[in-house]
């Protein structure tokens, strides 16, 4: 049998695609290298899945870091948030706000959004335990390679994903079709993962769980990022981390990275008036620390400074600075980011420029498709990723549906 098409990968985005594939009545197969469907998906969001956020497709693209991130607006136009949301109600799943961003199954459960992805498709489709080892270009499309069998198809989508979780079965293979085809990519790297930091974990053990709202600047880059931040046994995360990891990570390919951030969360102004009034009061420097800061960073600061708890008055101007700078410009050097295996999401995959927007076909190799994590299309923690997912699946398996029927 010659498929119509043929989707390697059971995540969101195959999953997506597949749905499409499904309701439209093509010829279609999906081929699964583990025994079950979406094994990444289940443990997304500590097992309850951000699925979406209540962006516009204006704000989601804005988010996004990357350079060619419009790219992503003709799919997100298509199927963008708010069509996902809807996609879920339809099928019984009400996906719930949170934080006033993030959408969430209201069971709380991935499995719940699995669930809804895979009811949509005909199970006779799904060949498990298949890893499609080769792709071979021939006269009426592919023929894909697998331990068991040799499928023929006239299409093939890759929804592979990235080298994230490989124990789900995520490895990044996609690369390794594209290779072949002289398909143009970036080699996968950590994005949005936590960093380690020797310093953190010899010096400042002690401050492990003591958590702020701060900005987090890149030292010697413009690139900053502004939310939470923790410091841990082995280094630093929170948002704002890993928000700058992926960058943090090329300062370290380069030779050495350090970030900086204020140890308090008072803006200048009040920053301002709370040392003046310290200064007025002549107030012990730990009491003043602890009105700028938590008791725990306070009592850090003057331990690093090596300075008495004196009386502000009684400190010189240079130990004053020390002070200053080590609340107000905090420095800790990084020695690297989680490795791309075990990031939370990866930057990185098939360039954009080598594939068709309004189709997320090659632009080389007529037929092949790629979606989802597999592409150089990423963003932050936040229902970003499952949403570039889901939208680039559903944009590329209707393109293949409109293009059936004009073949009619």
């Amino acid at each position: 049998m010659i498929y119509d098409v043929i989707v390697i990968g059971g995540g969101p985005a195959g999953l997506m695609a597949c749905n499409i594939l499904q309701l439209n009545q093509v010829n279609y197969l999906l081929l699964e290298k583990n025994e079950k469907l979406g094994k990444k998906l289940l443990i997304s969001g500590g097992k309850r899945c951000n699925v979406t956020n209540n962006l516009s497709i204006e704000e989601f693209i804005t988010s996004l870091t990357f350079k060619h991130k419009r790219f992503l607006y003709t799919a997100l136009s298509d199927f963008g948030p708010k069509d996902i949301i809807k996609f879920f109600k339809d099928k019984g799943l009400t996906l719930v706000l949170e934080d006033n961003l993030k959408y969430f199954p209201e069971t709380q459960k991935s499995s719940s959004v699995l669930e809804v992805l895979v009811q949509g498709i005909d199970l006779k489709k799904i060949h498990y335990g298949n890893f499609v080892k080769e792709i071979i270009k021939n006269e009426t499309g592919f023929e894909l390679k697998t331990i068991h069998h040799a499928y023929q198809t006239k299409r093939v989508i890759i929804a592979t994903g990235s080298s994230s979780y490989p124990s789900t079965g995520s490895n990044g293979d996609g690369l390794l079709f594209a290779k072949k085809f002289d398909i143009q990519y970036v080699d996968f790297t950590p994005a949005e993962t936590h960093v380690y930091s020797k310093y953190v974990s010899e010096k400042l053990a002690d401050l492990q769980g003591v958590s702020l709202n701060t900005e987090v600047r890149i030292n010697n880059t413009k690139i900053s990022a502004q939310g939470g931040l923790l410091f841990t046994h082995f280094g630093l995360s929170g948002p704002a981390i890993l928000h700058t990891s992926e960058d943090i990570h090329k300062e370290i390919v380069k030779g050495s990275a350090s970030v900086s951030f204020s140890l308090t969360e008072l803006n200048n102004d009040d920053a301002t008036i709370v040392f003046h009034k310290a200064k007025e009061q002549n107030m012990h420097v730990l009491k003043y620390l602890e009105e700028m800061t938590t008791k725990r960073l306070a009592k850090k600061i003057l331990d690093l400074a090596h300075i008495d708890n004196k009386r502000i008055q009684e400190i010189s101007k240079k130990d004053l600075q020390i002070i200053q700078d080590l609340l107000l410009n905090f420095t800790v050097e990084i020695d690297r980011v989680e490795t791309v295996e075990k990031a939370f999401v990866n930057a990185g995959g098939i360039l954009t420029s080598e594939l068709n927007p309004k189709t997320m076909g090659s632009k080389k190799v007529d037929g092949m498709y790629f979606i989802g994590e597999t592409v150089d299309l990423h963003g932050p923690i936040g229902g970003y990723n499952i949403t570039i997912a889901l939208s680039t699946g559903y944009k590329c398996s209707m393109s293949i549906v409109e293009e059936m029927r004009s073949e009619k």
